[in-house]
């Protein structure tokens, strides 16, 4: 039965714009990144730095800190929107299905477009450090576990938004909402507590500039896992419990 309601989610972002966005905004990501760091900062990069590591610090800058929080907020609007707007949810929960696996079949979905947007992320940035040339010592394994784990620290931003999503009918009244306290991850990276933010943990994880200042993993999982768990469930009662018009 999962895996029939799954396959129905999957239908309706078929012709939707989540998938180009996927690809589309690690391309502008790694655009901008890569080309501030030529342009502008390579200047006062070292000649014993690696130029790897450097550019993509320039990169999650405009990706971890701007691109990728609102990504989210986008992406569970848009999964939601279809039901929203044609009265979708009195028509699905009309029929006998667990409103429990509804609820992490559109979960399941926007984990998958993240872990998607993720590996578009590196294996770009990957082609296009060899296009133009970047020396240093290139380490794979250091790409895709950074990869991995910003993926792995934008999960509870995700249930978070996923809850607002379907709990409001307008489009704009979540997007707003992410979008306002995405403003102050430039500030708050700069604080003791930035691993503790929802939207700053994606793009401190993504970031060499921040491995000195992380606390320990086992500490950094254990709060991903209690927000994780925390955002989920309330989502999942208020979402079993809620009448939709």
């Amino acid at each position: 039965m999962f895996s029939n309601i799954l396959s129905v989610e999957l239908l309706k972002t078929k012709r939707s714009v989540l998938w180009p966005l996927a690809l589309l905004v690690p391309s502008l990501s790694i655009f901008l990144g890569v080309g501030n760091f030529l342009v502008n900062a390579r200047e006062f990069i070292g000649p014993d730095d690696n130029l790897w590591v450097e550019a993509w610090s320039q990169v999650v800058i405009f990706y971890g800190m701007i691109f990728l929080p609102t990504l989210v907020g986008i992406y569970a609007v848009t999964i939601c929107r279809f039901d929203h707007l044609t009265g979708g949810w009195k028509q699905i929960l009309s029929f006998p299905i667990s409103r429990i696996k509804l609820y992490f079949a559109k979960l399941f979905i926007l984990y998958l477009l993240l872990a998607v947007t993720q590996l578009s992320l590196v294996g770009q940035y990957i082609f296009i450090g060899h296009i133009v040339d970047l020396s240093g010592t290139f380490v794979l394994k250091d790409f895709v576990l950074y990869g991995l784990f910003g993926w792995l620290a934008s999960l509870p931003l995700a249930s978070l938004q996923l809850w607002l999503a379907f709990n409001w009918r307008s489009f704009g009244l979540p997007l707003t909402v992410n979008i306002a306290l995405t403003i102050p991850v430039l500030m708050v990276s700069q604080t003791p507590y930035a691993f503790y933010y929802p939207w700053a943990q994606p793009s401190m994880m993504m970031s060499p500039a921040y491995e000195l200042f992380r606390p320990s993993y086992e500490e950094l999982f254990a709060v991903f896992s209690v927000l994780l768990i925390l955002f989920t469930t309330l989502g999942l009662l208020h979402f079993r419990r809620k009448e939709f018009a």
